[in-house]
């Protein structure tokens, strides 16, 4: 896992002070773990409002709601309950002006409130007044996401080898919530075997969309508009959100873009695969994709990917045609 400043935490230290019942009025949630923020959010629930989410718990989006409609709701003193919980999401969207007003909340907050901004993976916001705020990383490395999900499998009731953990990757990606999904899956799939194999996450995962995507990779590589158009439609018309195929092309390019460096620098195979977390024969396909992109393509790309994100999460307009719109940029 990265290094981190001084005065954050990771969601396991977290877990541990929510056992103790410590409880900060001011967290910042930030990485790019969203399913482990909704498990924290849940968590605080239920120590800070239990039963009376009703009147005390608030949800709010920086993009529809100001900073004055948050801070007043956190200077309300909760019913019914000891604390009032307030998430605010995209909280790093908020202008200077905004921020400015929350900040000089987080210099005196409420004792009866906890307020939750969430961030953007890898951002911190501009505050001044960060004397009692917890920074919490949610960010996991693939060494930290492989016993994430051999803790998934168990809360499931499932044990699931180290064979399935790495095929389940390469396949899905690293966003646990993907990853839960297809495990609540596989857990009904193997049903009184227990055991997930990996021959069973390549029987029971949507391939077809996993392939789609390579050959979209491919074509972005090789700069081919018609391809590149036609196998996002076909991805398209299995009714997958933008938003997450947009989440599997950055996962496929970053492992591309990772064996490149790799490969560049002579590591020993063994190696690659191991830091990869993928098998051998992965890799080859890998390989020849890496071939398709130059360092300056990979700068290029990147750049896309946050616009193409950003714009996907925060514009009014269709999403398919910013996706489009992404897709021939690339190609370009």
């Amino acid at each position: 896992m990265k290094k981190t400043r001084s005065y954050k935490i990771n969601y396991t230290e977290l877990y541990k002070r929510f056992s103790r019942n410590e409880i900060s009025p001011v967290y910042i949630f930030s990485g790019n773990q969203a399913y482990l923020m909704d498990e924290a959010i849940s968590e605080l629930k239920k120590i800070t409002v239990g039963a009376s989410s009703d009147f005390n718990f608030s949800l709010f989006y920086s993009d529809s709601n100001s900073a004055r409609e948050i801070v007043e709701t956190a200077k309300t003193y909760p019913m019914l309950s000891r604390m009032r919980l307030v998430v605010v999401k995209n909280a790093d969207r908020f202008s200077d002006s905004e921020l400015g007003y929350l900040d000089s909340y987080i210099s005196s907050p409420s004792p009866s409130t906890c307020l939750v901004l969430i961030a953007e993976e890898e951002k911190d916001l501009s505050l001044e007044n960060k004397k009692g705020v917890v920074y919490v990383d949610f960010a996991l490395d693939t060494k930290d996401i492989s016993k994430q999900i051999i803790l998934e499998a168990k809360k499931l009731g499932c044990e699931i080898t180290k064979e399935a953990v790495e095929t389940l990757i390469s396949l899905v990606g690293d966003k646990l919530q993907d990853i839960h999904r297809e495990l609540q899956k596989l857990a009904l799939f193997v049903g009184n075997r227990i055991k997930i194999g990996a021959e069973d996450v390549e029987k029971l995962t949507e391939k077809e969309k996993f392939e789609d995507l390579f050959q979209l990779i491919n074509a972005i590589g090789e700069k081919n508009k018609k391809k590149a158009l036609k196998v996002l439609l076909d991805l398209e018309a299995t009714k997958e959100e933008p938003l997450v195929i947009l989440n599997k092309i950055s996962w496929r390019l970053r492992s591309i873009w990772k064996a490149k460096e790799l490969i560049d620098k002579n590591v020993p195979q063994d190696e690659i695969l191991k830091q990869l977390r993928t098998s051998s024969g992965a890799f080859y396909y890998i390989r020849q994709e890496a071939k398709n992109f130059s360092y300056n393509d990979i700068k290029r790309i990147n750049q896309a990917l946050y616009d193409c994100d950003r714009t996907l999460k925060t514009a009014y307009i269709p999403k398919n045609l910013t996706l489009t719109k992404f897709i021939l940029e690339l190609c370009s």
